[in-house]
């Protein structure tokens, strides 16, 4: 048994949920099939949708991590890709889930991340950051799949350090809500900036 506190009660993140290579990339193409054209959703699922996104915003600015991994289902696919600067005339798809990517998760990959933030071995986090979540034009569209949702959203995420570290992000997410007996858990999310290259000195941060 190993001496060290730290070492004996970190988790073993090999049991925690993921998808293989195939499941991702099956994942990914269901984000970049999503076009707001299905058929809105009723009044009352917009609203208690609105109310999920409201909700996330709070913990990711409380930083109740684990309160906002909750909200994740098991077969999460959280995806950020890199952007690249193209004439128009060049018709190649934007996206390629093969490609390199800024955030390519599962809900395990997630939950090292916030070990490693409540960890005292951050230093980018130590002070830590203080955030705000900003989430608006949230348009929510049947699947032809029953409880499953697509959403668009758009974000504004604001971050201060100290004096002099700060950053804004601003950009767009496309998600797969599904609903079950006890709310709504995210299932996919693709995470757009317009960025091709992000000034940010880091991205310890989630979207």
């Amino acid at each position: 048994m190993s001496s060290d506190p730290i070492a004996a009660n970190k988790p073993d993140y090999s049991t925690y949920p993921t998808l293989d290579r195939a499941q991702a990339a099956a994942a990914a193409q269901e984000l970049l099939a999503l076009d707001g054209r299905g058929a809105p959703v009723d009044m009352a699922t917009h609203h208690a949708i609105e109310r999920f996104y409201l909700r996330e915003a709070r913990l990711l600015d409380e930083e109740r991590y684990r309160d906002w991994y909750d909200m994740l289902a098991d077969d999460l696919f959280y995806w950020m890709p890199l952007r690249e600067n193209r004439f128009r005339r060049d018709k190649r798809a934007p996206f390629d889930p093969s490609a390199m990517a800024l955030f390519d998760e599962r809900k395990a990959d997630i939950a090292v991340r916030i070990g490693r933030l409540e960890s005292t071995m951050v230093w980018t986090e130590d002070p830590p950051t203080r955030h705000v979540y900003l989430v608006s034009n949230v348009e929510a569209f049947e699947t032809g799949i029953d409880g499953q949702y697509e959403v668009q959203s758009a974000f504004i995420q604001y971050r201060n350090r100290s004096e002099h570290d700060d950053a804004t992000l601003a950009g767009r997410r496309r998600d797969i809500l599904r609903s079950t007996t006890d709310g709504f858990l995210l299932a996919r999310r693709l995470i757009l900036l317009p960025q091709s290259i992000l000034l940010t000195k880091n991205l310890s941060v989630f979207f």
